[in-house]
């Protein structure tokens, strides 16, 4: 963690007021005026201003640029509708996109192919069991977010840098985020206590947003650099 901090100290501190000031004023308004118009405007900003971080921090990392662009856009579709399938289909694709540059740095077209066929066909077996498609693409999206949580563990033991720390807590600050998701919207179809909602609305935030941030400073960039120059 205190490579972390110090990592952070080197980051422009316009950037870094700007996390602070986003973080806390939804922190403290989602209390005061929970689910208001301002509140996810400032939500909605805090994560447009991540896809702008990683393309002006990191200019050739297109992948990572590339998954943020799919979860700004999966953000802008579930700001019309929290519970949008269409939403959860491109938070699959954004997870698929943090997948390829954790695990090789390159976008492969046959394996994210074989993805979409996989989503095509989980879909497919729910709608024969009579499932909302949102339930399969779930499953899906929680399956490959938590591949992403492994392949961060082992980019961390491996290297022992700032960026693959920054992966680690970031992919694991979203998997918690997601938990609380989940929490909250089997509360609210009432498969949980009604009581659940407000506290998994609340964290699910709060987990989310640094999420983001640490994600954005996770690139492979520098490490590729530093390997093509040895070769």
């Amino acid at each position: 963690m205190r490579k972390l901090f110090a990592y952070l100290k080197t980051v422009n501190k316009y950037w870094l007021i700007t996390w602070v000031a986003i973080y806390s004023s939804f922190l403290i308004l989602d209390i005061i005026i929970n689910g208001s118009l301002p509140v996810t405007i400032i939500k909605y900003l805090g994560i447009v201003l991540c896809l702008v971080y990683a393309c002006k921090k990191w200019p050739k990392d297109y992948l990572l640029q590339i998954a943020f662009g799919f979860t700004l856009l999966a953000d802008t579709i579930l700001v019309f509708d929290h519970t949008a399938t269409l939403g959860v289909f491109v938070f699959c694709i954004a997870q698929f996109f943090h997948l390829a540059r954790l695990n090789s740095f390159h976008f492969n077209p046959k394996a994210f192919i074989v993805y979409l066929i996989i989503i095509g066909l989980v879909v497919i077996f729910g709608l024969f069991e009579h499932l909302d498609p949102r339930y399969p693409l779930a499953g899906v999206y929680l399956c490959t977010l938590i591949y992403n949580v492994i392949e961060s563990i082992i980019w961390n033991k491996s290297e022992k840098s700032t960026p693959a720390l920054c992966a680690l807590i970031g992919f694991s600050l979203f998997l918690c985020c997601d938990i609380n998701v989940g929490i909250s919207y089997f509360s609210s179809i009432g498969d949980l206590p009604i009581s659940f909602f407000a506290p998994a609305n609340y964290l699910a935030w709060a987990f989310y947003y640094p999420s983001q941030v640490l994600i954005s400073n996770s690139s492979k960039e520098n490490h590729f650099k530093n390997v093509s120059k040895t070769k």
